[in-house]
C-alpha cells in the first residue's frame, strides 16, 4: 500500500474506531477520496457508452466489470446488467443472443 493510502487508512480506522466501518461506509470513503467527482463522472459516461468494438470477449467483460464499478445504480439487477452487457456487444454475438434468456452475466459469456 503506497503511504498516502496507509494514512487515509489509519485516519478511517481512528475516526471509525467505535463503530462497524461497512463496506458501504468504506467504499465511499475510498472513491472521494482517490477519485474525484469529475473522473468518477467520466468513468460512469465511458460505462453508459461501452460497446465491445475491438476488444475480444473476455477484454469487454473485464472493462464492463471495471467501469461498472462507477455506475452500479444504472445497472442495480443482475437483470439489467446481463441487458447492458449484452446490448453492448458485436452485433455479430448479440444478434444470436437477443431472443434467448440469461439467469446470469456468466451464462451470457459462456453463451456468446
Amino acid at each position: 500500500m503506497s503511504n498516502r493510502a496507509m494514512i487515509w487508512w489509519e485516519t478511517i480506522q481512528l475516526r471509525c474506531a467505535t463503530e462497524t466501518l461497512t463496506w458501504s461506509d468504506f467504499k465511499i470513503e475510498f472513491e472521494n477520496q482517490f477519485y474525484s467527482r469529475y473522473h468518477r463522472k467520466v468513468k460512469e459516461q465511458e460505462f453508459l457508452a461501452l460497446k465491445q468494438g475491438d476488444m475480444s470477449l473476455l477484454e469487454y467483460e473485464r472493462r464492463f466489470h471495471d467501469l461498472l464499478l462507477f455506475a452500479p445504480h444504472y445497472v442495480s439487477i443482475e437483470e439489467h446488467m446481463i441487458e447492458k452487457l449484452r446490448d453492448g456487444l458485436r452485433q455479430d454475438l448479440r444478434q444470436g443472443l437477443i431472443a434467448l434468456q440469461f439467469k446470469s452475466m456468466k451464462e451470457l459469456i459462456e453463451v456468446a
